[in-house]
């Protein structure tokens, strides 16, 4: 039988222990995100809310972003629902309508999830022209559009599906005082070619198992935007988050997010999520008055 020596041995064993520490780490990356959606996406089935998106162009000001000129604020009321079809597996329904401003009142947009489709399907409703319009598939780049003029995009509000990346965590520590794992998302080959971007790094609250940043790289692998969580709250025994910021680094614009109420599991028709509440004022206002009557004030506007 061949002997190795000693030095050989160490060697081995160092090189075993280090695969196996980049094994354990590649799994727990994707633990921890499965986990975090779970938080995100599984712990209620329906929520109804009042949003404010604050967007500016911004300055830096004594290591503080500040706008430079009047924000342009919208405030939006969101419905979704979900259907769960397997374990951590789920269809989602939403309706968002914008409440102000005046102008724009009435336009909404309604989009059908399906877990087991890879694209969405979108709907925008402008009352200016008075008809429903089919947003082209994100095959086609819908993802990128922007939501109501934010910095935010559909992709951004949309969730990721787990299988379309791969995981690594590259740190950990501190973050608003708050401890964090950092892990970086890869998107796989067929993923690649529809999203916007190749890579985010995601910091996640170690104990909530929140999202408390994103780093989002553009397709030249460039740092591109930045979602950062300010506030999180803790309603009708939900981990959610009530306050953020997408900061574009590109366009050196901000939109700050805040949700100024929101209510969980409540009753929600299926019905809701037609083409008939996008253009039917007095079905839609009808139903909304019941839904909104759950709602908590988390925030004045």
């Amino acid at each position: 039988m061949k002997s190795f020596s000693k030095p050989l041995l160490l060697v081995l064993a160092i090189y075993c222990i280090s695969m196996n520490t980049v094994e354990l780490h590649a799994q727990n990356a994707k633990e921890i995100i499965i986990k975090m959606d779970s938080v995100e996406n599984f712990t209620y089935d329906s929520s109804v809310r009042k949003i404010k998106f604050t967007s500016c162009r911004y300055s830096l000001s004594g290591g503080r972003l500040k706008c430079k000129n009047s924000p342009r604020i919208t405030v939006v009321e969101n419905v979704h629902k979900d259907y769960i079809v397997a374990p951590k597996k789920k269809d989602v329904n939403s309706l968002d309508i914008v409440v102000s401003p005046i102008a724009e009142k009435g336009t909404n947009m309604l989009v059908w999830k399906e877990a087991d489709q890879e694209d969405n399907d979108f709907w925008l409703y402008l009352p200016a022209l008075g008809k429903v319009k089919r947003i082209a598939s994100s095959n086609d780049g819908a993802e990128t559009g922007s939501v109501f003029g934010t910095e935010f995009s559909i992709e951004d509000v949309s969730q990721r599906k787990i299988k379309d990346y791969t995981y690594k965590i590259i740190g950990e520590g501190i973050f608003n005082k708050r401890p964090v794992w950092k892990i970086a998302a890869i998107p796989t080959a067929a993923r690649a070619k529809k999203t916007f971007y190749s890579k985010v790094i995601t910091w996640v609250d170690k104990e909530r198992l929140v999202k408390m940043k994103d780093e989002l790289f553009n397709r030249k692998g460039d740092l591109f935007k930045q979602l950062i969580t300010k506030k999180v709250d803790y309603i009708d025994g939900v981990w959610i988050v009530t306050e953020s910021s997408m900061i574009n680094l590109n366009s050196r614009r901000i939109t700050n997010y805040d949700v100024l109420s929101i209510g969980f599991n409540m009753e929600i028709d299926d019905s809701f999520f037609t083409q008939r509440s996008m253009t039917d004022f007095a079905y839609k206002e009808k139903k909304m008055k019941e839904y909104r009557t759950h709602l908590k004030v988390v925030k004045s506007n």
